[in-house]
């Protein structure tokens, strides 16, 4: 099997979708989760989170500038390593322009006195992204046969510098993780990872898997492109297996690699000409070739609508559903994750039991229920 993708032998799989940020609330989850098991005599299930560690977009319904730094001064009393990073990190990058160069510089302390909106919010989502990658990294080690994490393109663009999301707190993440403005630059101008290698928190996420299968389920962040679903049509049971060492390979060429290419990709096929709902035969391409029966991923919470206009979820009518999980079309073979935590969706797990047809979902109250199908466009 190759390198980075992951194979389960449980029978029973809690997944659970995109991160952003919110690394406290799942591992809680998580934790709930394994009692909630236990007290039910189920045997050992796997927990696999489907990516997008980085990028703590979501806020608060109380996001003035007052409550965010209220927020991020209780993290600092609540994570001991947060603190001491405050303390070390000296000057911190938080804009930097290819053509302008350093805009802002600032030590710890202005940082935190800052009550410019944008710093206020950029401090508030790295705090977060620290958190997360602590809290992951530390239960994933202490864990290993029962957590999983998938790679997703947020933590490839963080890998990746240069990159095309929340530049500012990736700047203020990297200065606490122990890196000075020199090598931040570096990394942001000319995308150089083994600068951000250098940290235990940054080279876990790089080890991370791409696809993770089950005995009857492939697990990954975004989902097949219509070019991969494609090549798959009429290929032999060869072809799959072979994609997988291609992904291998590709990653010793960095992530500027074209298998990793942001909206073009596996890791976050975004493009109206990958719309699945018009295309299910994509998905039952993909998994002819794997040999499973569904697709489970994350990335995306509209999956059960059309792109377009949609890609504004901020003004659609549909945003109760897009903080949902669902058993989609083709004949309930995808298995949309993604629930909106980006833009303050809800933190959902969906419950699995290998070689069966139902799926369910459990919210964070532990309510659990059969995943709903597809909106009825």
């Amino acid at each position: 099997m190759a390198k980075y993708t992951l194979t389960l032998p449980h029978a029973l799989i809690y997944s659970i979708g995109d991160t952003h940020g919110c690394g406290r609330e799942v591992i809680e989850f998580v934790q709930k989760l394994t009692v909630r098991s236990e007290l039910r005599g189920e045997d050992q299930p796997a927990f696999v989170q489907l990516g997008d560690l980085c990028d703590g977009f979501a806020l608060p319904s109380d996001h003035s500038i007052a409550s965010l730094k209220a927020l991020s001064q209780q993290r600092i009393r609540d994570i001991p390593e947060l603190e001491h990073a405050l303390k070390q990190s000296g000057k911190i990058f938080l804009d930097w322009d290819r053509d302008e160069g350093i805009t802002g510089a600032f030590s710890a302390q202005e940082l935190l006195e800052s009550t410019q909106e944008d710093l206020v919010v950029a401090t508030y989502q790295a705090f977060k992204c620290f958190e997360t990658l602590l809290l992951y990294s530390r239960h994933q080690q202490r864990h290993p046969d029962e957590f999983f994490v998938i790679f997703g393109n947020h933590d490839a663009d963080l890998l990746r510098g240069r990159c095309a999301y929340g530049r500012k707190q990736k700047y203020i993440l990297l200065a606490l993780l122990g890196f000075t403005p020199d090598q931040i630059k570096l990394h942001m101008a000319d995308g150089s990872p083994d600068v951000v290698l250098q940290h235990p928190w940054i080279k876990w996420l790089s080890e991370r898997p791409h696809i993770a299968l089950s005995a009857d389920t492939v697990y990954m962040h975004g989902g097949p492109t219509g070019e991969l679903s494609e090549r798959f049509a009429h290929a032999d049971r060869d072809a799959f297996n072979t994609w997988l060492e291609e992904i291998d390979d590709a990653r010793a060429n960095g992530w500027d690699d074209p298998h990793f290419t942001e909206h073009k990709c596996f890791l976050s096929p975004d493009g109206a000409d990958n719309d699945w709902l018009r295309h299910p035969e994509r998905i039952l391409n993909f998994l002819k070739a794997s040999s499973k029966n569904y697709c489970a991923v994350g990335h995306s919470p509209f999956l059960d609508f059309e792109k377009g206009p949609l890609l504004d979820l901020a003004h659609s009518p549909h945003k109760d559903l897009f903080a949902t999980p669902a058993q989609l079309a083709p004949e309930g073979r995808l298995i949309k994750h993604d629930t909106n935590m980006k833009r303050v969706g809800q933190l959902w797990a969906c419950r699995h039991q290998t070689g069966s047809d139902i799926w369910t979902g459990i919210d964070a109250e532990l309510n659990e229920t059969k995943l709903r199908p597809g909106f009825p466009n």
